[in-house]
């Protein structure tokens, strides 16, 4: 924790005696560290000697030569001297704990030296340079600049007619003032590292309070002092001071929280108003913080209320707000009829849209006004190329590499190249401002508006200079990667100001959000995914600044550096062919969407159309579904669109209506009637993912948009156009062609045009599906709706771009809609319409000839082990994966979605080079989601009935409902090519016992639940008791009584420290224990009477969530037969699932046991040796009496006359239980405490689970049996106070503290402490927790039981399998540690009436601070 220490003390130490180096050593250790004083302060670095050896600089040694003389000293020199170097680690405080520290809020390296106005103690203090918007930004500010600053804006008190302020603080971090200067806290081996703590501005409010509180009352231990940290400014602004510890001294008076600060502005008469918005480097751009302050500046006055802006440095987060102010400032100036200062004329605009502020030139000043916007744009190009080469220049600090002019001159295409990117036309940002109305308009005014607030951070040149430093940057890769992150955030912030922008100038009255605004325009959220990709190559977000490999040579070998470079282009079959006109028009377009390095390719892919019966020419892939009305086929041309429709039409002639849909997501043109689709130039074969998630109506204009983009090409090329197709061997060529602009039309045009056009109405609709990906929620839904739209007997096409994946699984979506309609609609004796050789199992047929009565061999059919379990938690589940696989045999003409999962992985695993191994894996893995989310739909469609659509739950909230289908989606991806691997089955052998029976069993299974490669297997197992236990009972390991509350004794008759005065009350017990049997349930009852004699009550309580069975008493569990000591886990899964699974298991047991006349096969765990355990088979004869399930047990021993109450809650081993788990047991606990004598739980061991459910029901026992406010002596709030001794020699003589394993033991961990500054009630939840923990600690202390994984994982060689795998483990063990701090505080909250009552769950959600410190994956 103390490392910082040594990069600060640079002065050589004085000679020490050898009575004083036991001091000095521990001085070493201390983790102090300094700023300037403020107010009265007293700098223990006033007696340093000059620089040198790591060691403390306290004043110890003289204090204890001072102190030698006991009784002459007058002052508290020694006593601060012997106090300073253990401060820091035995800091009490709920917010300012152990390891933290105050620090001075000062950066040396901030400070821009080039400002128009300097104020003191105010940095960075400037305005736009155009605009005159009364916008203003400032670093955090001392209590003297904030005065000046306002003073500046003319709002002090007693002035006639102020204006009005509004001040915008985005600090994340707790900030206090102490004498007018501002101090932050922060990690004391992170002096530097923000401490971001909360982005919810009431919880980092009550934070700060805490913290003043603590700091008065760790004054109050050192006569009014408190032990700061002073960053100390230096000669050279670029570097780092020194941090020097500092006493300073404090009172009630001049220490203040920000919001004191300001209230007592306002109540000075400053006409000032304060808004915290906290936002963290990490904070999302679309988590509602620009909407945040858009509500305030919409309510303000342009011309009468000044906006100022304040972060840390007033650099970044202040810059970026000052220009989303002015967006929205300019559009309220436009608004109230005045002028634009931005005013934006575009070449070639002639009309101006209603309202907007992007405003057009008269026609009869129009060439005036373009000859002087060409002018302007040249000044543009030549301020770029001149900043550019300024830009550069600095970044190249080896002063042999080669000047930055003589590197643009040398390379012309990497001069393009940069120029582009700092004028800000990123491949990704073009993409967007195709996806925008007005988006050319946008980005301009965004790019004159951050060159007006660039004094201090140039948003745009930010980018582009943290890509350059990456590519300087040689042998750091930590180095390099902060340098790429940042370019990355900075891109991101660009690309969101130009669609805020966008945003504004399309509204008046900013009814609508920007967040609701983005919501709606999906094209827009799948291009922020691929700024944050974090597969492939991060640089591709920076074209065409992605490869600047030209930058980070010695030398110049004249490669081309340019996205899309030919040597670079990666496409099957060849390379791309073209003369240098065609590469000039192409790296020179200019429409919206049809813009730079785009082509416009041919959409017809004859290669890879399939021999089909009755195909049609330019339709490829056209096929009916065998059995259905549902037709397939990829992109066509015109005339193939008549064939298609004449052909239905003469398949169907009764029909009235053809529905036609259309699952294109790209942009699709068509010309001289063949269609053309958008690609890349480079990445010609693959589809640009720009579009992704798109919605039909976006869509839409963006195709009229290509549309208008064409027309205008063509007519400056004079009737010719340039267009890309494609030869049989993938090589892809410039083809120019003669084009009328009447034969540019999109495909609403086409299909609108032949609605009546044969005699039946051709109904169009068009539902995007992203390719190579499951559809979504509202894919779904759309497809649901466009079948229920029509009648049973309408024909439905579907075309997708080759009409093989897309088209072929909504095929297979389409048939699976019809077919639930179909079972669930009343029969009438009709002919079927579906072919009986496809009538599903859960349909049953009536056979209708001998041949059909014949009993048919199961079709034996490909599974794995994910869709395995997913099927576990479906009522029917081997019903729904039948009905599924049926369908897509049915719909197999062209493609079969199953089977080309395992054709996938066995060319991956043939495949000798690594990028061929990787497609084809990622390829498999498509189709085992695909397949996967297939499953999940038709268990949707089996648990709704159609007639109850528009009241039932829509199959996204059926799959929110039930979060174990994500955890399986996440496991799914994890496991990568090794949920790729198919479930094998054995051959049966006939007639008497193979030696391999186990196997051919095991193999060969094919329940719901005991599925194929599973097994049952025993509950219990060796070394399972706990030895040391007081008492034991035979067949419910592990059992444990303890008492269920705390209470709080009254200090004064506390005998012993603050530790303990918290002491368990007698009555009501808590037991655990481990799974029992049904004799060890019956002795466990009995012992706490409960018996059938008995006058006790308990309510027990089972926290597993693996499905469990008993067989002839014992419990059993299901496990997979390669990893039989490994739970079946399901996170998230639902009790009552768990339950059903259970019933089902049962169900499979009963159907093998009378397969095997009374023998059911079993496996038990052995011990052979200590530590090495086997798995080994039995036979068990039993009855089918004795296959029970926990619920029927429990059920049984009510019958028998036990007094007990039997429900259970699932949580997932070795983890924490989830905010539902915890809101289940704390209303089983509240509601049963009347009636309830003990309290029980279980789990698989009596371990982890029993003993967190132990302590959750102690947690809620005690806070409902405490009474606040009362005054009856039971006072929780006791546990937030500190013992310290009275004698001051005492407390200030505290040189060690705890040790750090003491330390780790108490749970002292950084997320422990963070996590405890950021609850309301911190120090009291935790202590509470503590001893809550160490009453139930009988099996496990949860505390000890991190800190021994965190021993184990240190001892472990790092990245091995091992320390992985006890991290992973030790993590899971802190997050339930904290988890459990937090419900305590939840449950004090409750109590408190300081929150009005919810659910934890509901609690949780709205505290996402909570949420992101207990996802540190920390062991510190």
């Amino acid at each position: 924790m103390n490392r910082f220490l040594s990069s600060t003390m640079t002065n050589q130490p004085l000679p020490v005696k050898p009575r004083m180096s036991s001091l000095l050593r521990e001085s070493e250790r201390s983790s102090s560290l300094p700023p300037h004083p403020t107010g009265p302060t007293i700098s223990t670095e006033q007696r340093r000697p000059a620089s040198g050896a790591r060691r403390n600089f306290s004043s110890a040694p003289l204090a204890i030569s001072r102190s030698s003389t006991p009784g002459n000293s007058l002052d508290l020199m020694g006593h601060l001297g012997r106090s300073g170097p253990s401060i820091v680690k035995t800091r009490t405080g709920s917010v300012l704990s152990r390891g933290f520290i105050l620090k001075t809020d000062f950066y040396p390296s901030g400070r821009a030296l080039e400002l128009e106005m300097n104020v003191h103690g105010a940095p960075n203090f400037r305005a736009p340079r155009q605009g005159d918007f009364n916008v203003f930004g400032v670093a955090q500010p001392r209590t003297q600049g904030l005065r000046a600053i306002l003073s500046v804006l003319r709002c002090r008190p007693n002035t006639s007619d102020p204006s009005h302020v509004v001040w915008f603080s985005t600090r994340e971090e707790p900030i206090v003032y102490i004498s007018g200067r501002p101090f932050v806290l922060r990690d004391a081996s992170q002096p530097r590292k923000t401490l971001s703590m909360s982005d919810r501005a009431e919880n980092l409010e009550a934070i700060e309070l805490r913290l003043k509180n603590d700091i008065l009352q760790e004054a109050t231990r050192f006569g009014g002092l408190l032990l700061t940290h002073n960053e100390v400014a230096v000669a050279d602004v670029t570097g780092e001071g020194a941090i020097l510890p500092t006493w300073t001294a404090v009172d009630t008076n001049n220490v203040k929280t920000s919001r004191e600060l300001w209230a007592s502005l306002k109540s000075d008469g400053w006409n000032v108003d304060y808004h915290r918005i906290p936002i963290s480097p990490d904070r999302p751009i679309e988590d509602n913080y620009l909407d945040a302050y858009l509500r305030v500046i919409k309510t303000t006055d342009p011309l009468k209320t000044a906006l100022v802006f304040s972060c840390g440095m007033g650099a970044v987060r202040t810059t970026f707000a000052m220009v989303a102010a002015c967006v929205v400032r300019r559009r309220q100036l436009i608004l109230k009829g005045l002028p634009d200062p931005y005013e934006l004329r575009m070449p070639g605009s002639h009309i101006a849209s209603p309202g907007s502020g992007f405003s057009t030139p008269p026609q009869q000043s129009e060439r005036i006004a373009l000859a002087l916007e060409q002018a302007n744009v040249q000044q543009d190009l030549s301020r770029s190329l001149l900043k550019l080469t300024y830009l550069l220049q600095q970044s190249l600090q080896d002063p042999n590499s080669h000047s930055a002019v003589e590197l643009l001159i040398a390379d012309p295409t990497l001069l393009d190249n940069l120029r582009k990117a700092h004028m800000g036309n990123y491949g990704v940002i073009l993409s967007l401002l195709g996806c925008l109305d007005d988006g050319l308009q946008a980005k301009r005014l965004v790019d004159r508006i951050i060159d007006a607030n660039d004094h201090v951070s140039h948003l745009r040149e930010d980018i582009l200079m943290h890509r350059i430093k990456y590519a300087l940057t040689t042998m750091e890769a930590e180095k390099g990667n902060a340098f790429i992150k940042r370019a990355g955030k900075a891109i991101e912030k660009y690309f969101f100001m130009i669609a805020f922008a966008s945003y504004v100038e399309g509204t008046t009255d900013f009814s609508q959000s920007f967040s609701e605004w983005l919501m709606v325009r999906t094209e827009i959220w799948n291009q922020v995914k691929f700024l944050r990709k974090s597969t492939g190559s991060v640089l591709n977000v920076f074209a065409p600044v992605n490869d600047l490999s030209a930058l980070s040579r010695s030398g110049l070998d004249g490669r081309v550096v340019v996205a899309g470079k030919r040597n670079d282009a990666a496409i099957s079959g060849g390379q791309i062919l073209g003369d240098e006109y065609s590469t000039h028009v192409v790296k020179n377009r200019s429409g919206i969407i049809l813009r730079e390095s785009t082509l416009l390719k041919i959409d017809i892919w004859m290669r890879e159309s399939q021999l089909i019966e009755h195909e049609i020419h330019g339709a490829a892939n056209f096929r009916q579904t065998p059995g259905t009305d549902i037709y397939a086929l990829g992109q066509p041309t015109t005339e193939a669109i008549d064939e298609v429709v004449y052909r239905v039409k003469a398949d169907n002639p009764s029909v009235k209506r053809i529905v036609w849909l259309t699952l294109r997501e790209e942009p699709v043109v068509y010309v001289n009637g063949t269609p053309y689709c958008l690609r890349r130039e480079g990445f010609s074969l693959r589809n640009m993912k720009d579009y992704g998630g798109i919605s039909s109506s976006r869509l839409e204009i963006l195709e009229e948009r290509l549309r208008d983009d064409v027309i205008s090409e063509l007519n400056a090329f004079g009737g010719k156009l340039l267009l890309h197709s494609e030869t049989q061997d993938g090589t892809v060529v410039p083809v120019w062609e003669d084009v009328d602009p009447a034969n540019v039309v999109v495909l609403r045009d086409i299909m609108e045009s032949r609605r009546h056009a044969f005699g039946v109405e051709l109904v169009y609709d068009r539902i995007p599906i992203t390719a190579e990906r499951p559809p979504d929620f509202s894919d779904l839904n759309e497809l649901i709706d466009a079948v229920l739209r029509c009648s049973t007997d309408t024909p439905i096409v579907v075309n997708c771009q080759l009409g093989r994946g897309r088209s072929t699984l909504a095929s297979i979506i389409l048939t699976l809609i019809r077919q639930w309609l179909d079972t669930n609609r009343p029969k009438t004796p009709t002919t079927p319409r579906i072919n009986p050789m496809f009538i599903l199992s859960m349909s049953p047929a009536v056979p209708n000839s001998a041949q059909d009565t014949e009993k048919q061999p199961p079709k034996q059919r490909t599974s794995y082990q994910i869709i395995n379990n997913l099927l576990r938690v479906f009522r029917g589940g081997v019903t729904i994966k039948d009905t599924v696989d049926n369908v897509i045999d049915q719909c197999a003409v062209v493609y079969n979605l199953r089977e080309s999962i395992e054709e996938s992985r066995v060319q991956a695993e043939q495949a000798t080079d690594d990028k061929q191994k990787r497609a084809h894996a990622q390829k498999a893995l498509q189709n085992l989601r695909r397949y996967f989310e297939l499953i999940v739909f038709q268990a949707y469609l089996q648990s709704t009935q159609p007639n109850t659509m528009q009241d039932f739950e829509n199959i996204e909230t059926f799959v929110k409902n039930r979060p174990v289908i994500k955890t399986f989606e996440r496991e799914l991806m994890a496991d990568g090519m090794n949920a790729l691997k198919p479930i094998q089955r054995a051959d049966l052998v006939e007639g008497v016992a193979h030696p391999d029976e186990v196997k051919q069993i095991v193999m060969n299974r094919s329940g719901g639940i005991l599925s194929a490669s599973t097994i049952i297997k025993s509950d219990f197992f060796s070394n399972l008791q706990k030895m040391t236990l007081p008492e034991r009972i035979e067949g419910a390991p592990n059992f444990r009584r303890v008492p269920l509350t705390l209470r709080v004794r009254p200090r004064s008759k506390a005998s012993s420290p603050s530790e303990s005065i918290i002491e368990p009350v007698p009555g009501k017990m808590v037991c655990g224990s481990g799974m029992p049997t049904v004799e060890g349930l019956k002795r466990a009852l009995i012992r706490v009477d409960a018996g059938p004699e008995g006058y006790n009550k308990v309510f027990w309580t089972s926290l597993r969530e693996e499905p469990v069975i008993y067989v002839a008493g014992r419990p059993h569990v299901l496990r997979l037969v390669d990893r039989p000591l490994q739970n079946v886990e399901a996170t998230g899964v639902a009790t009552a699932v768990v339950e059903v699974m259970e019933r089902n298991f049962k169900t499979d047991i009963l159907r093998e046991l009378r397969a095997g006349k009374g023998r059911i096969l079993l496996h038990d765990e052995v011990e052979e040796r200590p530590g090495v355990f086997s798995i080994i088979p039995i036979w068990e004869t039993c009855s089918e009496e004795d296959i029970l399930t926990p619920r029927e047990v429990f059920d049984l021993i009510v019958k028998e006359g036990y007094k007990i109450d039997y429900d259970r809650v699932a949580i997932t081993d070795e983890q924490a239980p989830l905010p539902d788990a915890l809101t289940q047991l704390f209303e089983r606990i509240r509601t049963n405490m009347m009636d309830a004598g003990d309290f029980v739980f279980n789990c698989q061991m009596g371990r982890g689970r029993t003993t967190t459910g132990m302590v959750s029901a102690c947690l809620v026992s005690t806070t409902l049996e405490w009474k606040p406010g009362t005054g009856e002596g039971n006072d929780l709030m006791a546990l937030a106070q500190d013992d310290f001794e009275e004698n001051i020699e005492g407390f200030f003589n505290s040189m060690d503290g705890p040790s750090e394993e003491e330390a780790y033991q108490q749970g002292e961990y950084k997320t422990i402490l963070q996590l405890v500054g950021v609850l309301s009630n911190g120090k009291v939840a935790k202590r509470l927790t503590d001893r809550a923990i160490d009453l139930m600690q009988d099996v496990q202390n949860l505390r000890k039981a991190i800190y021994d994984y965190k021993l184990k994982v240190e001892a472990c060689e790092l990245g091995s399998k091992k320390e992985k795998h006890l991290r992973h483990v030790a993590v899971n063990y802190i997050y339930r540690y904290g988890t459990l701090i937090v419900f305590a505080n939840y449950l004090i909250e409750m109590r408190l009436g300081q929150e009005p009552e919810s659910t934890f769950t509901k609690w949780l959600e709205e505290r996402r601070e909570i949420r992101q410190i207990l996802r540190k994956p920390s062991l510190d």
